[in-house]
């Protein structure tokens, strides 16, 4: 039976945890265990957390219990009682069905678990404050014996809650509210296995930036200071040679259809202002009192290119009135890191060119909710994420042609570091030395063949006594056709 779903689409995961469910059932036949409670947890294990329904530490189990079931599951008082003893019993069907993995902790442990937890989580059931909206509505419509499948019933009682003829405690609603948007945060994103180069890879790649060579070039010029404006820009005459020391495309007193256009501030000098703003918003200079400094304790960065080149991508996210056209208001300046996150996260996750037109698109409905706007606003968000785009590509993180983009190896190397510092697992070939076959197999089935290839010779290298015993237990169990073909092809090679 298949156990790992990290990732797995709902048209996978329903019918395997239904099988799954199936198999528990006929198990726990002669137990007073209810069914249900376990396809729940295994849908919060599914949804909320990494998908290895072979893997429990007792901490899941009490988020799952005491926070997932409190604020989401829909169950009458009654039924309270058989959640826990029904938990000890999947516990015991993961044993003796060889279902647990090498990584799950012990039987013992998860039932200290949840005997430990058993008092919380009854408390958690029954405060209404931990509630979701929709589990507290249906719990009181429970209480007043309502059927929650009449629809008629149902709407009749809510429009006696409107009209005040039933009445609610309005601290109470309060407190679940606050709760609720306290606790509902997203999961961060499951990730695909991509191919991250190394460090040293990594690091060559990041000295030939173009916009890391820029603010390089831009702290090795501001010295020991540089005087500013009254007004905090650049002076004219410190913008002339920088344009020409950085190799920037801006043109002072531009001449046009034969008029010259003079250039009143450095203010007017796009590219420039766009490094002025990225070495302040990467914290590499700072504004003191009308002069410009370097910061002091950057020094060591500024001097290593790839340690530059992932404090200018977390910076990035501040550049929208930068980037953004002159007296622009569109929500890509003003969401700028928001945007950013449309367009680079779609380029990581498929690993492929995708349509500019179609980035512009996800980032529209992304920022303004797909909604219809007069062609002028729809050209000038397209507009400001045509110069993201361009600005991404000066700094080597994405490769542009007229019609599509894509991500870059310098562009999954940073994007990778940032989604770990933000809390995201980030599987490599390298991460995944480490673990279990199935875990390493469901991996290897969803990445392009070469990766595929990569990653289970070196996992079969890593293991040469115990890993073809592995895939052979995981073919002869698994119900995953795809699987059990994968683990034997590299069974048989070997």
């Amino acid at each position: 039976m298949r156990m790992v779903f990290t990732g797995a689409p709902e048209d996978v995961i329903v019918p395997a945890l239904h099988r799954l469910v199936d198999a528990f059932g006929r198990w726990a036949a002669d137990l007073p265990a209810d069914p249900f409670v376990v396809e729940v947890l295994l849908e919060h294990r599914w949804s909320e957390g990494d998908g290895l329904l072979c893997r429990w530490p007792p901490s899941d189990l009490r988020a799952a219990l005491c926070d997932w079931f409190p604020r989401k599951v829909t169950m009458a008082p009654d039924e309270w009682p058989a959640v826990v003893p029904t938990v000890h019993a999947f516990v015991d069907f993961l044993f003796a069905a060889g279902l647990a993995d090498a990584r799950c902790a012990t039987a013992a442990d998860l039932h200290a678990g949840l005997d430990a937890l058993a008092g919380d989580f009854a408390e958690a059931m029954g405060d209404e404050s931990r509630y979701g909206p929709a589990k507290f509505w249906s719990m009181r419509m429970l209480a007043a014996g309502v059927d929650l499948e009449d629809e008629t019933a149902t709407a009749r009682y809510i429009a006696e809650v409107r009209s005040g003829r039933i009445t609610v405690d309005q601290q109470l609603l309060d407190r679940m509210t606050a709760n609720h948007l306290a606790a509902d945060q997203q999961p961060p994103p499951r990730l695909p296995l991509v191919a991250v180069p190394d460090d040293s890879t990594l690091a060559e790649l990041a000295s030939r930036s173009v916009a890391v060579g820029r603010v390089r070039g831009f702290v090795a010029w501001v010295g020991d200071g540089r005087p500013l404006t009254a007004t905090g820009r650049l002076r004219l005459a410190d913008a002339r040679e920088l344009i020409t020391r950085l190799d920037l495309p801006d043109e002072i007193d531009p001449v046009l259809g034969g008029r010259a256009w003079r250039t009143p501030s450095s203010d007017e000098l796009y590219d420039l202002s766009i490094v002025f703003a990225w070495a302040r918003a990467a914290r590499v200079v700072r504004v003191v009192k009308g002069r410009l400094l370097p910061v002091k304790s950057a020094a060591k960065l500024v001097a290593d290119p790839l340690a530059l080149a992932h404090r200018m991508v977390d910076a990035f996210a501040g550049l929208g009135a930068a980037v953004a056209m002159p007296g622009s208001e569109t929500l890509v300046r003003w969401r700028f890191g928001e945007a950013m996150g449309a367009v680079l996260l779609p380029l990581y996750l498929t690993q492929r060119p995708l349509a500019r037109a179609e980035i512009a698109q996800l980032t529209w409905d992304l920022l303004e909710d797909g909604a219809e706007a007069e062609p002028w606003w729809r050209d000038a968000h397209d507009g400001d994420l045509a110069g993201m785009l361009e600005q991404l590509a000066v700094f080597g993180v994405v490769e542009l042609d007229r019609k599509n983009a894509r991500l870059t190896p310098l562009g999954t190397g940073l994007l990778a570091a940032q989604l770990r510092r933000e809390g995201a697992d980030v599987p490599t070939v390298a991460s995944l030395l480490d673990e279990t076959a199935e875990v390493v197999v469901a991996y290897a089935a969803d990445a392009p063949a070469p990766l595929r290839r990569e990653l289970l010779d070196n996992w079969v290298r890593h293991h040469p006594e115990t890993g073809p015993a592995e895939l052979r237990a995981l073919a002869g169990r698994t119900d995953d056709r795809t699987h059990r073909k994968l683990a034997l092809r590299i069974v048989g090679d070997r």
